[in-house]
């Protein structure tokens, strides 16, 4: 349990140096896991080696292994967040509210297309007019004149009605978007609830769960390892 808290534990922190030291990602592996092994041989061994080993020894081996403890939870505390805000980010342009831009969109395309229907209806209204007042050549006149007018006039409005469903389809696709984002943050709301925050106070939860995770991880796993130095050598001792 201890190799596997600890692997877990050293995955996510290299991975956390790798991001703060970009330039020299292998390198940083490299020394990460070396490192990482290094605290937990240096736990075994004093477990183990404790009574006999110097008392200046013993000070300078605690003090390396809080050091890399420590950097073991800066590293982990830099992935965690990374995640987090990366996730965030998604999020956050999911939750862009692009209903006024549609809504305005639709507006004005909506109009474009009730102004053609009215231009069109004007010119069946003059015809219907001629024809009804008893001027059917008129009429026939008018029709000449404006059926292509009116032919051109009803192109522009399909091509209008075209663009006018693309903006309701695309308005349609916005609302279960914003379901999807606020799903993925429900259970953030929830944690700031529990712990009194507010629920759009989502940073201090995530916070403090993350530095949670930090305190235990790690120590969780040199402990273990001390533990099992320790059942070992008293083992062997009966």
């Amino acid at each position: 349990m201890a190799l596997a808290l600890a692997c877990v534990s050293a995955a996510f922190s290299i991975d956390g140096l790798t991001a703060v030291f970009a330039g020299a990602f292998w390198p940083i592996i490299t020394m990460g896991a070396a490192l990482e092994a290094g605290k937990l041989v240096a736990a075994a061994w004093l477990t183990e080696h404790w009574n006999s080993a110097p008392p200046i020894l013993r000070l300078i081996l605690i003090a390396m292994i809080g050091v890399l403890m420590g950097l073991n939870a800066i590293g982990v505390f830099g992935f965690l967040t990374r995640a987090h805000l990366e996730h965030m980010m998604t999020v956050d342009l999911a939750l862009v509210d692009r209903t006024p831009d549609i809504d305005a969109r639709l507006a004005i395309q909506g109009q474009t297309v009730a102004d053609l229907d009215r231009r069109i209806a004007q010119i069946d209204a003059a015809i219907e007019q001629s024809t009804r007042l008893g001027r059917p050549i008129g009429a026939m006149t008018i029709a000449d004149q404006k059926r292509r007018d009116r032919a051109d006039i009803v192109a522009e409005r399909q091509r209008e009605a075209q663009v006018l469903a693309r903006l309701q389809i695309e308005k349609a696709k916005i609302d279960p978007e914003h379901l999807r984002a606020e799903a993925d943050i429900g259970p953030l709301r929830h944690l700031a609830e529990l712990i009194g925050a507010s629920a759009t106070d989502l940073e201090r939860p995530v916070r403090l769960l993350t530095l949670a995770l930090v305190a235990v991880l790690d120590p969780m796993a040199v402990i273990l390892r001390l533990a099992a130095g320790i059942h070992s050598t008293r083992a062997g001792s009966r």
